[in-house]
């Protein structure tokens, strides 16, 4: 493993760890974080695998916030896994208007679908959150909007931070800069 390839996932580590400090409700790192570790790791399992690795790291460290492993810390899992391989489609363009792009639809696709799992989670779990029809899933987005603020207001921060930090790290350390 190269220098690059390490300092790469030092910073996805640090990034994990990030959520160890105070911070407002949702504004958390982990977006900016699989989007960074896809867009950088060029081996695809990597890009995948080390931000997943350093989620669970810093959940474990966190005590699992006292989550049992449910069909819900699955989902967030996978969606974290899935927004890891989109960022793999910004390893040739990691412009601001790619990255910024790549940011939101990251955010929106999380929230879609966590939601949706939350809704969806009722036709296991009873009594259910929510009403099982078209009613009580539009409950459940608008209900989620609040904490979508501050998870797109972090994701935006966090990613101009990682992308923007590790461009401006990159042309004053030679071994940062891509081998193409």
């Amino acid at each position: 493993m190269n220098k690059r390839t390490i300092a790469i996932i030092t910073i996805v580590f640090a990034a994990a760890l990030l959520r160890l400090l105070p911070h407002a409700p949702n504004f958390s790192p982990l977006t900016a974080m699989a989007l960074f570790g896809g867009a950088y790791l060029t081996n695809r399992y990597l890009a995948v695998a080390i931000p997943l690795l350093a989620m669970l790291v810093s959940d474990a460290l966190m005590g699992f916030n006292g989550w049992a492993f449910t069909e819900q810390v699955a989902i967030v899992y996978a969606c974290f896994g899935a927004i890891a391989l989109i960022g793999t489609g910004m390893q040739r363009n990691k412009s601001i208007l790619s990255v910024g792009a790549y940011t939101i639809g990251a955010s929106v696709f999380f929230f879609l679908i966590t939601n949706f799992a939350v809704w969806a989670g009722g036709f296991v779990h009873q009594p259910a959150l929510y009403t099982l029809d078209g009613a009580g899933l539009a409950a459940c987005y608008a209900a989620a909007i609040p904490f979508f603020q501050n998870s797109l207001a972090g994701d935006v921060f966090y990613s101009a931070l990682f992308f923007g930090g590790f461009y401006l790290a990159s042309i004053n350390i030679p071994f940062l800069q891509s081998q193409r």
